[in-house]
């Protein structure tokens, strides 16, 4: 019998299905995936987290306590660990009747351009509270209903990521003192209810003043993470932490010879970028079943994370060898 060729569609199948093949046949093992979960959620207690969980502390404490609105602007760059202080801080309240359990604290990040039903929105859901789509006038029957939540919770800290969106809010009303609807939403909830604020973001965050200066002197401390631009006791101070708290693998060598230097130049002393190289770095050296990590090693990472045709340079180009197989 005649075989029938096949037409164009199952070619393409066909090669589709070789093509996923292939790509999952570069995996890291179970054991390189364990091993590396370990290093994404190592806190480091540096100086500026200390001072940073302290202003938080206080925070915390004085919401609900004082008449005066309290609440604290946290600025830093994407990936300096802005988001990681305040989880960190969450996780750590002590068990109290005072709230329910996991709301004492409550996070949501703010839309690119925010409006007060968005606001609204998402923080009725982040107490799983439905909200059907509304129109504007119910928008002030649903700010009352989330004023109820906030005090029948007893929640004590409202934490708001991406808060530099707030310049870039939509729906501004009060064109003459540059007021917009969503920090005049803000502060009413704080003096609503008492409940303190966080705000996180980069440094647009600064110009909350000139924004609202009714919400800015509601929200008068300033904590800055800033990326380690040089090459100080406190980067290095950072690596040896990293050193310590990392139990399932050895991670000793970054303080060795001249590895700091090259992983700040690697990182751009950014927290987030050096977790991701030496999360990368694990899983590679795990898999690699190598007697120890090396500069060759940081160079696979940083081209598996950036990739070859990045225009990132790769301060460890000068070691670089074949890509270990990670099976």
């Amino acid at each position: 019998m005649k075989k029938h060729s096949l037409n164009t569609l199952e070619v393409d199948i066909e090669e589709h299905a070789m093509s996923d093949l292939q790509r999952r046949i570069f995996m890291y093992s179970k054991d390189a995936l364990k091993i590396a979960a370990s290093i994404e959620p190592i806190i480091v207690n540096h100086p500026r987290f200390i001072q940073g969980i302290q202003a938080l502390d206080r925070i915390y404490q004085l919401a609900h306590e004082l008449k005066l609105p309290q609440g604290i602007r946290i600025v830093g760059p994407t990936g300096s660990g802005k988001t990681s202080l305040v989880d960190y801080f969450s996780k750590t309240l002590p068990k109290t009747t005072l709230f329910k359990q996991g709301l004492g604290i409550v996070f949501i990040r703010l839309d690119a351009s925010p409006t007060r039903h968005q606001l609204v929105r998402n923080l009725l859901l982040a107490y799983n509270y439905p909200f059907a789509s509304t129109s504007v006038k119910a928008i002030d029957i649903k700010t009352q209903v989330l004023c109820d939540i906030i005090t029948q919770k007893g929640t004590r800290i409202l934490a708001i990521d991406e808060s530099h969106h707030l310049a870039f809010s939509k729906s501004r009303r009060y064109a003459k003192n540059s007021q917009n609807d969503v920090t005049d939403c803000l502060h009413h909830l704080m003096d609503q209810t008492g409940v303190g604020l966080f705000l996180m973001g980069t440094k647009e965050l600064d110009d909350l003043e000139s924004l609202d200066a009714h919400l800015a002197s509601r929200v008068s401390t300033r904590i800055e993470l800033a990326d380690y631009l040089t090459l100080t006791p406190e980067w290095y101070g950072l690596l040896k932490a990293f050193v310590n708290e990392s139990k399932q693998f050895d991670l000793s060598v970054i303080l060795t010879e001249n590895y700091g230097a090259l992983i700040h130049a690697a990182t751009g002393g950014n927290l987030r970028n050096l977790k991701r190289l030496l999360t990368e770095v694990v899983l590679i050296g795990v898999d690699s079943q190598m007697p120890f990590i090396s500069q060759a090693t940081f160079h696979v990472a940083h081209e598996r994370i950036y990739g070859e045709g990045n225009d990132r340079a790769n301060p460890f180009s000068k070691w670089a060898q074949p890509s270990p197989n990670p099976n």
